[in-house]
């Protein structure tokens, strides 16, 4: 398999890329992982790759990176769906009957994996702390920690025309 590389101020040049990198079927047992935990950490250690090649592909590749989003959105979104549906198995108050119900989808339901697991009221709360900055995210209304506004396309766009005018006078002027 091909690749273009660079490094250390090197033209990009067209090589052979090292077997058992981080090929296909790496990214997408990556990316399967990835939107069943919504865990990095578990989504490397299940491709077998380290995780600064999945950082790097995903700064590289825009189609492995937009990828990698999808997957994090839908991680989040079964994430939502199991913490709604465990809620409202809490508000009902009564369990179905587990007969009379198909097996396989009571087997394989987020209700099923979270009344297993004792889950704690901390546990609940970080679990929608993280649906809450993950839709903020999504709203572009992230902050980075206590109050600190991450700054928008436009604003970054901005403050790099601003560096490269900078430059260009410097330039001139020798």
């Amino acid at each position: 398999m091909d690749g273009i590389t660079a490094g250390n101020n090197r033209v990009l040049q067209v090589r052979r890329l090292r077997p058992g990198g981080f090929d296909k079927a790496k990214r997408k047992r990556f990316l399967d992982t990835l939107a069943a935990t919504c865990n990095v950490t578990s989504a490397v250690r299940a491709a077998g790759v380290a995780q600064s090649s999945c950082y790097r592909a995903r700064m590289r590749d825009a189609a492995f990176a937009a990828a990698w989003e999808a997957a994090i959105a839908t991680g989040y979104q079964r994430l939502e769906e199991a913490l709604l549906d465990y809620a409202l198995a809490r508000v009902v108050g009564e369990m179905p009957d587990p007969a009379a119900a198909d097996p396989e989808a009571v087997a394989q339901s987020p209700i099923t994996a979270l009344a297993e697991r004792t889950i704690s009221a901390s546990d609940l709360h970080f679990a929608v702390g993280l649906l809450n900055r993950q839709r903020a995210a999504a709203e572009g209304k992230v902050t980075l920690g206590r109050g600190v506004k991450m700054a928008s396309p436009a604003e970054t766009d901005a403050a790099l025309r601003r560096k490269l005018d900078q430059l260009a006078r410097r330039m001139g002027s020798k």
